[in-house]
């Protein structure tokens, strides 16, 4: 089967959202093997086929999201995409999309210290996320962020400058 590319979730197939199992795609009634089961819909929805993500059908079906919060831009359709055509990913609270050059960045996926200093970002990344009102404390990052652990790091890219960007969420 084609894979589907998401403009905002590159790695989707790598990611933890997707499910890979047996299922019935609630939304056009196939049976397929990858499904996502993270949707805000007043609706029980738990078996999403990333066809019907990506083309908006189960957003319009299930009046859902997939993505709970993301930082301001100023396009419209760009919005729409995100919320209505791409999967999420799993936060520890609920996931936070961040924005550079008025675009949504892509979500690359959960690192840690080490991941960011494997990168060689690490130092660049913190200084910029210690500049977040919301952001934790520099020496609790620095001590806690593991990539699978209680305060993981969410790593983002911007499709037009390249820059990194890190979010950060604890349990």
């Amino acid at each position: 089967m084609k894979k589907i590319h998401f403009k905002y979730h590159p790695n989707i197939y790598e990611d933890d959202i997707l499910v890979h199992k047996s299922g019935i795609c609630q939304c056009c009634g196939k049976q397929i093997n990858e499904y996502i089961e993270h949707v805000y819909s007043a609706e029980d929805v738990d078996c999403i086929c990333l066809q019907c993500v990506s083309d908006g059908t189960a957003a319009q079906k299930f009046d859902a999201v997939f993505v709970s919060w993301a930082e301001a831009i100023s396009d419209p359709e760009k919005r729409d995409e995100l919320f209505h055509r791409t999967p999420g990913y799993l936060g520890w609270q609920d996931e936070n999309w961040l924005a550079c050059c008025d675009d949504y960045c892509q979500y690359l996926g959960r690192v840690g210290i080490d991941e960011l200093n494997d990168l060689g970002i690490k130092d660049e990344l913190l200084q910029e996320y210690a500049m977040r009102e919301d952001a934790y404390s520099l020496e609790d990052v620095e001590e806690c962020l593991y990539k699978d652990g209680d305060m993981s790091g969410y790593l983002f890219k911007c499709i037009h400058c390249n820059k990194y960007h890190l979010w950060v969420d604890a349990n």
